[in-house]
């Protein structure tokens, strides 16, 4: 669903009205009654579900599909699924005595795996309901991504693991949303990340001596936004990003397009809904200059004549998608309209905090 109105959203379709109430119908039977939400009606909660469910929510962009949300239950949720030091055993249930925790990392649901995906999904989803302040939900988060950086510079699923795309993404947007990623070596991340452009391809790899692959348009092309963040705006070459846009744009239009529609991973595969969204996102990425001040500082984000003069479009006009905003991978207009909604929710609860 989510993958769904992305795509939708990266080339400014609205979905029509009664399709809207049967996507809020499904979200609201997915929402589990202690807290998170499910993949489908009736199964367990999941972080990775939980994320993907608030983002279709911030896309929907209405009250009504807001209002969906228990932000207290939510909250409780992940404070369940957070391992932190004083933790005698990882949390959930008796079973979690037979693993060693990781303290500052989440589980992906509970007795599930924990690595930097459940990290990143908790962490968007305490942003957005604005509980990110939470001292116990962000205790030790810093230290445990860190701790996940490898000796190549990029950051891997769990410490001693092999630096990865997906994973460098996680950690970094997970940093920059705590406002901690001076906890990184990021000089080394750059150095790791410029590398993985394939050259006689133009596409991204997602790991070392790995082929290309389009949704990388995203893990691997966000990251050069997000450098560009944590440097404050001089994570840039002339305002232009850390790679040969251009040729992944080429690599995107020309080489990943299926014929009866959709994007695939490489020629020869057949497309689907993920690599369509994450190649349209890493596309929107990579369609545009560096921005900082007019998005970031100023937070502008309607000035359509900044947006056409930041273009560095590939191909015809027709080819320009909507900017997404590189920590969400959601439109940058939805995620301030989210946030402050839940942040004004919070405070005229009773005057009291969930925190």
């Amino acid at each position: 669903m989510f993958n769904v109105l992305e795509i939708l959203n990266s080339g400014e379709i609205e979905l029509p009205k009664e399709e809207q109430r049967k996507v809020m119908e499904y979200l609201k039977a997915c929402q589990h009654p202690e807290g998170g939400f499910s993949g489908a009606p009736f199964m367990e909660a999941h972080v990775a579900s939980t994320y993907s469910a608030l983002c279709a929510i911030v896309q929907l962009g209405t009250e009504e599909a807001y209002q969906i949300v228990n932000r207290e239950k939510t909250l409780q949720y992940l404070l369940r699924l957070k391992h932190n030091k004083d933790d005698p055993v990882a949390p959930s249930t008796e079973c979690s005595k037979t693993r060693t925790t990781r303290p500052g990392s989440f589980e992906i649901n509970v007795n599930g795996e924990n690595d930097m995906r459940s990290t990143y999904c908790s962490l968007v989803v305490a942003d957005i309901l604005n509980f990110l302040d939470n001292q116990k939900l962000r205790e030790g988060i810093g230290e445990f991504i860190a701790s996940c950086q490898t000796y190549e510079g990029g950051i891997a699923c769990l410490p001693f693991g092999e630096a990865h795309a997906g994973y460098t993404y996680c950690g970094l947007a997970s940093l920059l949303l705590l406002g901690e990623a001076n906890k990184i070596d990021l000089s080394r991340l750059i150095e790791w990340s410029v590398n993985r452009q394939i050259s006689h391809q133009g596409g991204f790899s997602g790991r070392i001596e790995k082929f290309v692959d389009s949704c990388y348009n995203f893990w691997q092309g966000a990251i050069a936004e997000l450098i560009d963040i944590a440097l404050q705006g001089k994570g840039n070459y002339k305002r232009e990003w850390l790679y040969n846009q251009r040729a992944v744009q080429g690599y995107t239009l020309l080489c990943c397009q299926d014929e009866e529609g959709g994007l695939v991973d490489k020629p020869s595969k057949s497309p689907d809904l993920y690599h369509t969204c994450y190649s349209l996102a890493g596309l929107s990425i990579m369609q545009g200059k560096s921005m900082h001040d007019q998005l970031y500082v100023k937070r502008e984000f309607g000035d359509k004549n900044a947006a056409e003069n930041s273009a560095l479009l590939a191909g015809v006009a027709e080819n320009k998608v909507s900017r997404a905003h590189p920590l969400y991978n959601l439109q940058h207009e939805k995620v301030e309209r989210a946030k402050a909604y839940f942040a004004k929710l919070q405070k005229m609860c009773c005057g009291v905090s969930v925190n």
